[in-house]
């Protein structure tokens, strides 16, 4: 592995650790640690996360302009700063700025990685690369969720508080590795005359960043909720979700490298079909959670935590490496911006989304998420031959 490709890991490992310790914690930071109710909570989140999608464009163009490596490091250097301000948050309007913020920085980031991994790597390499990066993401939820199962017994804010500063230490290391990166790492030669428009006329591009969105949604739900379904649900011990996303992350750890490996002998579309067939299954197996006792429940929770886990540690690589290299040629940036709107749209609504639909009923939860999940499998088939599973990608079994 050369020195750029090795210094660039290592920065977005430090960075899908950050971001992964917020996931399964930002709700429960917000209810209680700051004081919020959940629908609240869940609203000036998605509202601070919607607003940061307006900034895809720009970043896109902006990273077709000047290269990914000063984005990153400023997108690292805003979630720094907003991470130093969840603490001294009191009312909705500042968790909307504050998440604005964080968004904005986290389209930055993923604007420019596929793309860098693409420039790095050749073939299915970077597959590889993106299958690492999702093992700091889930190394990051797991350590959100050991947070989330002892911070509630805590009753002092400081322990609460410390989490979003030790979030926001791990992008300003990220930032100052990503510094030591060589000024043009990542940059392409480009003719100039590629925009929005050939971006645009990429219908299977275009086809595919909207079921995207299907398995985003998915990938962001069952952790991001677990931790409110246990305490204020299922009014169980919150051990049950620290364990249940503690066993999700050793799965992505040890199991993402041999998820890649075996995917490799197969074509790109069918691993995506796998995907949406497992988080479905998934998904369908929780509907009941809500209304039987309480040792069932857990079983059900732990057990699709390993199946939920192997799902995400097949979509993030696989999709994220068809985009890239699916991408129209000098115009790598803007397709990235779209293709990250297809991640940051379900991210944004996924607290809101997510928390009506459990305080109306948990079965209804499950059952939408189920739905959604099943249908990709089409969207797949449809966009296998044009898109997905183009002969330059295809290998033998």
């Amino acid at each position: 592995m050369q020195r750029p490709l090795r210094l660039f890991l290592t920065a977005t490992l430090i960075d899908a650790l950050g971001s992964g310790i917020w996931l399964p914690f930002g709700l429960l930071f917000l209810v209680h640690g700051q004081g919020f109710g959940l629908i609240e909570a869940g609203a000036a989140l998605s509202t601070g996360g919607l607003l940061a999608l307006a900034t895809g464009p720009l970043t896109g163009a902006a990273m077709d302009r000047f290269g990914p490596r000063a984005l990153l490091i400023a997108g690292n250097l805003l979630r720094l700063a907003a991470f130093c301000c969840y603490p001294l948050l009191t009312s909705a309007w500042q968790v909307v700025a504050v998440t604005l913020v964080v968004g904005v920085g986290d389209r930055l980031f993923w604007t420019c990685n596929a793309p860098m991994v693409a420039a790095l790597t050749t073939g299915r390499d970077a597959e590889r690369v993106l299958g690492t990066q999702t093992v700091g993401r889930f190394a990051g939820a797991g350590v959100g969720a050991a947070a989330s199962a002892v911070l509630p017994e805590i009753t002092s804010p400081a322990a609460f508080h410390l989490i979003a500063y030790a979030n926001a230490a791990t992008f300003a290391v990220a930032a100052a590795l990503i510094w030591f990166l060589p000024p043009a790492a990542g940059v392409s030669e480009k003719d100039g005359s590629a925009g929005w428009g050939a971006v645009f006329a990429d219908r299977p591009y275009v086809g595919f960043c909207l079921t995207q969105t299907a398995f985003t949604l998915a990938s962001a739900s069952k952790f991001a909720i677990l931790p409110i379904l246990v305490r204020d649900f299922l009014h169980g011990p919150q051990w049950i979700a620290g364990t249940a996303i503690t066993i999700g992350t050793v799965t992505v750890v040890f199991g993402q490298h041999l998820v890649v490996r075996v995917l490799a002998r197969y074509s790109r579309a069918t691993g995506l079909i796998t995907t949406a067939v497992v988080f479905a299954g998934s998904f369908a197996l929780l509907v009941p959670v809500t209304s039987v006792s309480l040792q069932v429940a857990i079983g059900l929770i732990l057990f699709t935590s390993v199946t939920f886990s192997l799902a995400e540690a097949m979509f993030a690589p696989l999709s994220t490496a068809v985009a890239a290299e699916a991408a129209p040629r000098g115009a790598e940036g803007r397709a990235s911006a779209l293709f990250q709107l297809s991640w940051g749209l379900p991210m944004a609504l996924a607290p809101a989304v997510l928390g009506i639909l459990l305080s109306v009923s948990g079965a209804l939860l499950w059952t939408v998420l189920t739905a959604t999940s099943l249908l990709a499998v089409p969207a797949v088939l449809r966009l296998k031959k044009p898109l997905i599973d183009k002969p330059s990608q295809r290998v033998s079994a």
